[in-house]
């Protein structure tokens, strides 16, 4: 039997077209739909499949403001077993600090693990900073990348595959660790739409990041988002091959000036 905790978090969807607030030079939220990261979908696939081979439960956790309680109700329905909610409402919460919050919630819960699976990276930031912050903080082997995972539960080890560039990286380690998971290690399953309407009737176990002492400030600040400027319209030159060389080569000299 395996015990396992899954760190969901909430982003936006990337079908999202972004709107900056004029007044904060911030994301305008009130447009956004939210979603489960998708790498996030990997980990909480991978420990349900794990559960159902040896046994044991799953637990999925979720820094955030009240919205993130829908992504962990997909989560419910997925089949996780128990979800936790540590709420803070600052919309622009750290990997660092949600990492922190994290590590105090599994130890003031004295939640014994074998495992826990988080996504490679969020997709709304892009950096992969949690991870590593949590398993340094909890003191556990971190592996990341995986694409495939084999658990020895005789010996409590664990097997992690990586796709390279040129190959396959194995690496094996002891658990308890944290081990990323990413696209390729499995295809994550969508519950039905009842298995989501009795999910919505339950209730989330909320805690707020106040009732954790000590929060360290890491100073990180975001003073504007701006979208990046329009791009200007391509060009499409049609005739004969020398006259088309020809006019590119005019094109890049004397508008584009990179030749």
């Amino acid at each position: 039997m395996f015990n396992i905790i899954v760190c969901v978090k909430q982003v936006p969807s990337t079908e999202t077209k972004f709107k900056i607030d004029t007044q904060t030079s911030l994301v305008d939220l009130k447009e956004i739909e939210w979603v489960i990261n998708p790498y996030d979908e990997y980990a909480l696939e991978e420990a349900l499949r794990i559960k159902e081979k040896y046994g044991g439960k799953v637990i999925a956790i979720s820094v955030g403001e009240g919205r993130v309680k829908t992504a962990l109700k997909t989560a419910l329905a997925m089949g996780v077993d128990e979800v936790f909610h540590i709420k803070d409402e600052d919309r622009l919460l750290d990997s660092q600090t949600s990492a922190y919050l994290t590590y105090q919630f599994i130890n003031k819960k004295n939640i014994n693990f074998d495992l826990i699976l988080c996504g490679i990276k969020g997709i709304d930031y892009d950096q992969g900073v949690f991870p590593i912050s949590l398993a340094t903080l909890l003191k556990i082997p971190f592996v990341t990348t995986a694409t495939k995972i084999e658990l020895d539960s005789e010996n409590k080890k664990v097997k992690v595959s990586s796709e390279l560039e040129n190959g396959t990286e194995i690496l094996e380690t002891s658990l308890p660790c944290l081990i990323t998971c990413q696209k390729g290690l499995n295809e994550p399953r969508y519950p039905s739409l009842r298995l989501m309407m009795q999910a919505s009737k339950k209730p989330i176990p909320t805690l707020e990041a106040k009732e954790f002492p000590d929060l360290p400030k890491f100073n990180f600040q975001i003073n504007r988002m701006f979208l990046p400027p329009a791009r200007k319209a391509g060009k499409i030159l049609e005739g004969e091959p020398q006259e088309i060389v020809k006019e590119l080569v005019r094109l890049l000299c004397e508008e584009a000036k990179v030749l």
